[in-house]
């Protein structure tokens, strides 16, 4: 039977050098289940303007089914920009006051195999609190994926720190960086990981950049390097999305380690030869 996975989180149009790309960390993974071969639902806010019609259409067209929740703000941007190895965003109203009314869609969240939680507003408690009554003892990935672009004040750079604290007991994997356990707690990931397993976490999966990534357990560390393909890296949007849609699908379908983390860094360096963040199969 093929895994039904619902994805709660972000879905924006990115703006890359004045083009308006479908993007958004959890849409990014939704498609790329999908494109993997698994069934997806996509519980995102979305508004009934222009833009949100552009993502419910995207993703629809890549067999995702989309459950729009309340979206008093209109549908999020970001306006992404090149830095390094890494992408800088500046976000609009919706993406700064992003909150995913999970209940709106509870149906969909209940038929689940699986939940995938991308990009959510671990700062706000009452977001906390949707995420964790959406799960029920089934596999639960978080990707935390922090950003000072919404995260304006220390204040909320701490409390989103608490609420990752928070949930990460409870998953299956969560996915972590450098630059998100720099931004939250000051520490390198493997550090971090390391305390959040002795909490509970089942696996952490780092992402290194350039360095590749890795899977930590209670049993020890896998890790892979990145896989080199012809072609310019074009920009990073979306490779650490990939590489959480891969290593999940690999998880839902009782793959090892090794070979979902190989396959993972094949599937980010293709996404990074092209525009956006839509996962790409080398």
């Amino acid at each position: 039977m093929t895994p039904r996975v619902a994805v709660i989180g972000d879905a924006l149009i990115d703006i890359i050098d004045e083009r308006h790309v479908p993007g958004g960390a959890a849409l990014n993974v939704a498609v790329g289940l999908a494109k993997l071969g698994l069934s997806v639902d996509l519980v995102s806010m979305l508004a009934d303007d222009e833009p949100g019609a552009v993502l419910r259409t995207y993703a629809q067209s890549h067999g995702v089914r989309v459950h729009a929740t309340r979206a008093p703000f209109g549908t999020a941007t970001a306006t992404a920009t090149l830095r390094g190895d890494s992408m800088d965003y500046v976000f609009n109203e919706a993406g700064r006051k992003r909150f995913v009314a999970v209940a709106d869609a509870g149906q969909a969240v209940l038929a689940a195999d699986c939940v995938v939680a991308s990009c959510v507003a671990l700062e706000d408690e009452q977001q906390c609190e949707a995420i964790e009554s959406a799960l029920a003892s089934r596999p639960f990935v978080l990707d935390a994926n922090p950003r000072d672009g919404y995260l304006a004040s220390p204040s909320a750079i701490r409390a989103f720190g608490a609420g990752l604290l928070r949930l990460a007991p409870q998953a299956s994997l969560l996915k972590l960086s450098d630059e998100d356990t720099q931004l939250l707690y000051g520490s390198d990931p493997e550090t971090v990981a390391a305390g959040m397993l002795e909490s509970g976490l089942a696996a952490a999966l780092i992402t290194e950049g350039p360095r590749g990534a890795k899977i930590v357990t209670n049993d020890g560390v896998v890790s892979r390097p990145i896989a080199y393909l012809d072609g310019h890296i074009v920009d990073t949007i979306g490779a650490g999305d990939a590489t959480t849609a891969a290593v999940t699908a690999a998880m839902l379908r009782h793959e090892d380690w090794g070979t979902a983390l190989e396959r993972a860094m094949l599937l980010a360096a293709a996404t990074c030869r092209s525009v956006g963040g839509e996962l790409q199969l080398p």
